[in-house]
């Protein structure tokens, strides 16, 4: 009998050890399942992508190691949008794999990759911003200007070390109650003009202290950043006031009030020729205006998490299209998504968004049809920035959120059903 049981065993470890694949193997299952590559590609992709990660390929998909899958498809499919080569996506692939598998956050790591499209980027030093961004956002950092300390670091190669300096910084900075966008300014734009982090750390709790003492501003370098910059509050000028009589006293508040203007967190501030979109608005009147303010992004440099001219991501680039013509949608593609009005992609309108599912897990990618007809859009690429693109390219084409499996993909028109945004009319 013990035999027996013994002989069963045997038999059944080989079978429970199929189900777990290793990654080189999940990789390339998804890989195969995908539409977007025709079998020379695939191959291709998958050569380089076998010699990048060498050893760790043969590594079993546990949990940690599965959270990383996802960010590596979605790493994968935007170097395919950009037409990367095959080894820089595995390179950028494998930076991914490593970060998340170091127990990086995988959201975070996903838009920060990206980067790597324009330089060499590895995997612990993905890893170092994912966590630095969660040390600023749990110390009450704005998400933008965590952000942007990544981008900074980024475009100057600063040192690990120096990364650190910054990230605590700031931290400093908002406990002890400054403007965060103002001493992310002080310290980024100094980092640009040369100085060493260690020294722009120690000048920025000089100079703001002081201000702080002394009741004034302090002094902002000529930083443009990819969060919308600080709002100055402007010492109270009192009125002339007749002689014999004293002024009317205000509070602090109402002073502050009347001396800033009307800007949301970012969002831009609404342009006056726009008026406030009423209900029963065809969407088609607006079209003009969005596709001068999608233009005026052109060339943006893809920045994860920007929100400005000087930088931008793909859902920034749609929400700020919209918001400067008076549509709010929210800030991340997914929600966009479920903001919208279903509509098929043969019904696309200019001024429509057109949502990616570029991870096999959901809404992770946007864009903005501006030629409905020749199937033209724009979006935030990782490599070109603001660019515009095909949406007949066979990449494209099977990545719609929402298009059935049995879609034609490549060989004809996609027909399932995609997410757009509004369609016919705008409501208020």
């Amino acid at each position: 009998m013990g035999k027996l049981l013994l002989s069963i065993l045997l038999l059944a470890t080989p079978a429970a050890a199929q189900t777990r694949l290793n990654v080189l193997e999940t990789i390339s299952a998804a890989l195969a399942a995908d539409k977007g590559y025709d079998d020379a590609g695939r191959a291709k992709l998958l050569e380089a992508i076998k010699t990048r990660f060498a050893d760790y390929g043969f590594q079993v998909v546990n949990a940690q190691r599965k959270a990383a899958i996802p960010v590596v498809l979605h790493v994968i499919t935007e170097g395919s949008f950009d037409e990367a080569p095959a080894d820089r996506v595995a390179e950028v692939a494998f930076a991914a794999y490593q970060a998340v598998s170091r127990g990086a956050d995988p959201e975070v790591v996903e838009g920060i990759a990206l980067y790597g499209y324009r330089k060499k980027l590895p995997g612990d030093r993905l890893a170092l911003w994912a966590n630095g961004f969660r040390n600023l956002t749990e110390n009450k950092v704005p998400r933008e200007v965590a952000a942007d300390l990544v981008r900074v670091a980024m475009e100057k190669d600063i040192p690990d070390a120096g990364f650190n300096i910054l990230k605590w910084a700031l931290v400093d900075g908002v406990k002890k109650g400054y403007d965060p966008k103002a001493y992310a300014t002080y310290l980024f734009g100094n980092v640009f003009e040369g100085k060493a982090p260690g020294r722009v750390s120690g000048d920025a709790a000089i100079a703001f202290a002081r201000a702080k003492k002394e009741h004034r501003q302090v002094p902002l370098p000529p930083y443009k950043g990819v969060f919308p910059p600080p709002v100055a509050e402007a010492p109270a000028v009192p009125a002339q006031q007749p002689a014999g009589k004293q002024p009317a006293a205000t509070s602090r508040t109402e002073q502050a009030a009347a001396s800033k203007p009307d800007i949301k967190q970012g969002v831009p501030a609404r342009p006056e020729a726009h008026p406030a979109v009423q209900p029963g608005t065809r969407f088609g009147e607006l079209w003009p205006n969005i596709n001068n303010s999608a233009r005026s992004y052109l060339g943006t440099p893809y920045v994860w998490g920007g929100t400005t001219h000087s930088g931008i991501d793909c859902s920034g680039f749609t929400q700020n299209t919209y918001a400067e013509n008076t549509i709010n949608i929210p800030r991340v593609s997914r929600d966009q998504w479920r903001s919208g009005n279903r509509a098929d992609l043969p019904a696309l309108r200019n001024g429509d968004l057109i949502f990616f599912n570029t991870m096999g897990t959901g809404v992770s990618h946007v864009g903005l049809v501006t030629d409905s007809e020749k199937g033209v859009f724009m979006h935030a690429s990782s490599s070109k920035g603001v660019s515009y693109a095909d949406l007949n390219m066979c990449v494209f084409r099977t990545k719609p959120r929402g298009v059935s499996e049995h879609a034609e993909g490549c060989l004809g028109p996609s027909r399932g059903p995609s997410r757009s945004m509004p369609r016919g009319s705008v409501k208020g």
